[in-house]
């Protein structure tokens, strides 16, 4: 009896634990390719999509310094989801977390990242990561004030593992874009009226990287505008 139960225990254990190490494996992978990039800046080109308002593509410059500093600037207005443009993987994953194991298909591995501490910004966050490559072809995040923000990567032939594109799908609250800027946009008031919160895409596309050239502090001071969204009249 003690045997069988002791086979039984085997089957249902060993498989979780090499799921377990699996999950383990791919994010300390990823940790190891995204600390190669210390610093890097980029021109990007910003195509909004929200249901209510209406923006032209708009040219920016993005800055990024190791963990996690980030500055946008945007020719004209610009709106950003802060999930999208400014939430840096290698912080998420540096901090206390559990990686669960979900499942795969054709391409990607998908598991879940899970915050340890209680001062993180996000509740749960879903990796969907490609099974050659090792890379993060699309990753959901959800925190508690922004709701659920999706990302999808595009890469080309950079050397490191840097998207060319993303698309941030995302949740916005009306209410979190400054009265200032209403009027620089074209706004569907009816549509506007409908809900309190109301999705939305951004389509960001990068050329022009400089990798790991010095970029000093003092660029990233100035703060964001809104605590969900970055919005820029430069």
């Amino acid at each position: 009896m003690k045997s069988i139960t002791l086979f039984v225990f085997l089957i249902i254990f060993m498989p979780a634990t090499k799921a377990q190490s699996l999950a383990d494996s791919l994010v300390k992978h990823i940790i190891t390719n995204s600390s190669k990039v210390q610093s890097f800046s980029a021109d990007v080109l910003i195509d909004v999509d929200v249901d209510f308002i209406r923006i032209p593509i708009k040219k920016g410059k993005i800055f990024f310094k190791s963990p996690d500093k980030f500055k946008f600037r945007a020719t004209g207005f610009a709106l950003v989801p802060k999930k999208g443009l400014n939430f840096s993987m290698q912080k998420m994953l540096l901090q206390p977390h559990t990686a669960i194991y979900v499942s795969s298909d054709d391409t990607n591995h998908l598991i879940k990242i899970v915050p340890m501490t209680a001062d993180a910004d996000y509740v749960i966050a879903s990796l969907w990561i490609d099974k050659n490559l090792v890379r993060i072809n699309k990753m959901e995040i959800t925190s508690p004030k922004q709701g659920n923000s999706l990302m999808s990567f595009e890469y080309g032939n950079l050397p490191y593992d840097l998207p060319v594109s993303t698309k941030v799908s995302f949740d916005i609250a009306q209410i979190d874009i400054p009265m200032q800027f209403m009027g620089n946009m074209a706004m569907d008031k009816k549509k506007k009226d409908k809900s309190d919160r109301t999705s939305g895409n951004v389509i960001l596309n990068y050329s022009n990287f400089k990798i790991n050239g010095e970029i000093p502090d003092t660029l990233f001071e100035e703060e964001a505008t809104s605590d969900s969204l970055i919005v820029i009249e430069n």
